[in-house]
C-alpha cells in the first residue's frame, strides 16, 4: 500500500448485546477518565466501495494484516444535497489504523446513487495521480449510518465514541437504489482510540469499562447480510 497514512491510532470497541444507550452514557460520564462531550451528537454516512469479488471484505475476513477499506462520507441526512462529501481510504497495518481524507464535488442522492458523478469523482484530475489509479474499478457495494457521539479524556489523550441506530443498505443495484437491509446490529458500539505512545493509559481506561473488547466492522457486519446477487 502507498497510501501516506499520518496519526496511526489503536481502535478498540465494545459492543455488548444487553448494553442501552443511558447506560453507556452514564458509564462514560463517570469513567475515571474525566470524558467529556467534545462535540455535538450528529448522523454519519457512508458509501462503501470495493471490487466485484469483495476482495476488501475478504481481506477482513481474513485478517490480512495490511489493508484498506474505502469509502464517500458524509455528515447529516443520507439523502438529498451531500455538501461536502469526503473519499477516505481507511487502513490497516497490524494493530493500528488510520485513514486519509480527499475532499471530493458536491453530490446529490435522491432515490438513487449518482453512479456517473461517483465514477466521476472517483477519477477527478484533482485527486493524487495513485489514489485515482487504486480505486479505479471499485463499485459501490454498501452503504450504513449512524449517529455518533464524541467524546475526549480531561487529558486530550484517549477518546471514545459512542454509535447509535445503525441502518444498513444494498447499494448493489443496477438500477442505483439504496436498499434497506435487515440487520441485526449491536444497539451500541463503544470505541476508544488512542494513539501507540498512550497505550497504557488506553488500557487502564479499557479495564475500568465492564465490557469485554470485541471485533466489529460495520462494513463487514453490513456485507454478511447482503442478498445474494
Amino acid at each position: 500500500m502507498t497510501d501516506d497514512l499520518p496519526n496511526l491510532r489503536f481502535e478498540r470497541k465494545f459492543t455488548p448485546a444487553d448494553l442501552d444507550l443511558e447506560t453507556a452514557l452514564t458509564r462514560v460520564r463517570r469513567h475515571p477518565a474525566l470524558f467529556r462531550e467534545a462535540y455535538p451528537a450528529r448522523m454519519i454516512n457512508n458509501l462503501y466501495f470495493d471490487s466485484a469479488d469483495l476482495r476488501s471484505y475478504h481481506e477482513h475476513v481474513r485478517g490480512v494484516g495490511n489493508r484498506v477499506k474505502t469509502r464517500i462520507r458524509w455528515y447529516g441526512p443520507l439523502r438529498g444535497a451531500i455538501v461536502r462529501p469526503v473519499l477516505e481510504r481507511k487502513l490497516k497495518r497490524g494493530l493500528v489504523s488510520g485513514k486519509a481524507g480527499y475532499p471530493l464535488p458536491p453530490l446529490a442522492l435522491n432515490g438513487c446513487l449518482p453512479r456517473r458523478e461517483l465514477a466521476d469523482a472517483l477519477s477527478a484530475p484533482d485527486l493524487p495521480e495513485m489514489l485515482r489509479w487504486q480505486v479505479r474499478g471499485l463499485v459501490p457495494v454498501l452503504a450504513n449510518r449512524y449517529r455518533r457521539r464524541y467524546f475526549v479524556s480531561a487529558n486530550g489523550h484517549l477518546r471514545l465514541t459512542v454509535d447509535t441506530d445503525l441502518e444498513f443498505f444494498d447499494a448493489r443495484s443496477a438500477a442505483g437504489g439504496l436498499r434497506p437491509l435487515p440487520v441485526s446490529a449491536p444497539p451500541v458500539i463503544l470505541e476508544l482510540k488512542y494513539t501507540p505512545e498512550h497505550a497504557a493509559e488506553a488500557a487502564d481506561a479499557a479495564s475500568a469499562l465492564p465490557y469485554r473488547l470485541t471485533r466489529c466492522s460495520k462494513y463487514v457486519l453490513g456485507v454478511e447480510h447482503l442478498p445474494a446477487a
